[in-house]
């Protein structure tokens, strides 16, 4: 996968020093609020669909999802166009919350 400009807001807020949760709460997070926004935005058969696409193309388990989150940036938005990074930073935006 190519690499992934420091500007996208999800590496942001997972790499900020100001967070001092744990790594398996951010991980645990991180999929919680993909999942949430998945489904809000698109449907729930959509982000089933999705996570078997990013598992039979990628071979990324949705599990695997915080430690290829730099390949997921680039997944949405090959997925998706454009509407990738809307769903980045939706993501990025439930994440604060659940981090405040």
């Amino acid at each position: 996968m190519e690499q992934v400009a420091t500007n996208d807001p999800l590496l942001q807020i997972i790499t900020s020093k100001g967070v001092t949760v744990d790594k398996k709460d951010i991980d645990r997070l991180l999929i919680e609020s993909l999942d949430e926004v998945l489904d809000d935005l698109l449907g729930k058969r959509v982000r089933t669909a999705f996570y078997d696409h990013l598992e039979r193309t990628y071979y990324i388990g949705r599990e695997d999802v915080p430690k290829r989150l730099g390949d997921l940036i680039l997944i949405l938005e090959r997925t998706f166009g454009k509407s990738g990074k809307t769903i980045e930073r939706t993501v990025a935006r439930r994440l604060c919350l659940k981090l405040d």
